[in-house]
């Protein structure tokens, strides 16, 4: 599994500006200083027009939706502040569909904490896996899957992740609305953890298993559908 290395624009309009983003750079800003070493910051030097548009976090400027730090690929930004406020309408509609190519190298038992696993083989048959959420460990750093919405700390949505087979060792993830984690969480639940996916039960590898490959939205001025892929 070849990805890029650097931060490149993938697609630009007046209204949307689609990037690459590179693994283990964080999407946005993570402290109230804002000023460390993130796509969000890097990408502002060449297009300052994403800090016309925020939302409660100015420091995200046009920011729509943000990819885990060892995850690459595909990151949208609005441009001005009505193309951000109508995105962020379409994204809370599930009108925002995201794809992710997912790599994992062996079929392995789900770590601690899982409840059993009891869908199809996502490595053999194309299906959904759907859940809701709860923080596991210490600080919450992890994951894990419930079936159960009235579960203590219960994330109370049900957030659904669809596969489908595209090679011997990678499956096309699909989502709408996203909880932190969600495919890899889906992915090791399911018997299959990420290659690079330490966190999760994955094998070590140089390059992580979880790629943003294409991203399918309304154009904020004139609704014309765009699909977006590497």
């Amino acid at each position: 599994m070849q990805q890029r290395t650097e931060i490149e624009t993938i697609y630009r309009n007046d209204d949307v500006l689609v990037v690459y983003k590179p693994g283990n750079i964080p999407s946005a800003p993570l402290t109230c200083a804002g000023d460390e070493f993130c796509l969000v910051n890097e990408v502002r030097k060449t297009e300052p027009g994403i800090m016309n548009a925020s939302g409660i976090l100015i420091r995200e400027g046009g920011l729509i939706h943000r990819l885990d730090t060892p995850t690459s690929g595909l990151v949208l930004f609005a441009l001005n502040q009505r193309s951000y406020d109508n995105l962020i309408t379409q994204q809370k509609k599930d009108l925002i569909i995201k794809q992710y190519r997912a790599v994992f190298t062996s079929r392995k038992g789900a770590p601690e904490g899982f409840i059993p696993y009891t869908g199809y083989d996502v490595a053999s048959s194309c299906g959904y896996i759907s859940s809701y959420f709860r923080s596991f460990g210490p600080r919450g750093a992890q994951v894990r899957p419930l079936t159960n919405p009235k579960a203590k700390n219960c994330s109370g949505v049900l957030y659904t992740t669809q596969t489908e087979v595209e090679s011997s060792n990678s499956v096309l993830c699909t989502i709408t609305r996203g909880f932190r984690h969600q495919i890899r969480v889906h992915m090791a639940w399911a018997g299959y953890p990420l290659a690079g996916d330490t966190l999760y039960g994955g094998d070590e590898a140089d390059v992580f298993g979880l790629e943003a490959v294409s991203l399918t939205f309304a154009n904020p001025s004139d609704g014309q559908v765009l699909t977006i892929t590497l």
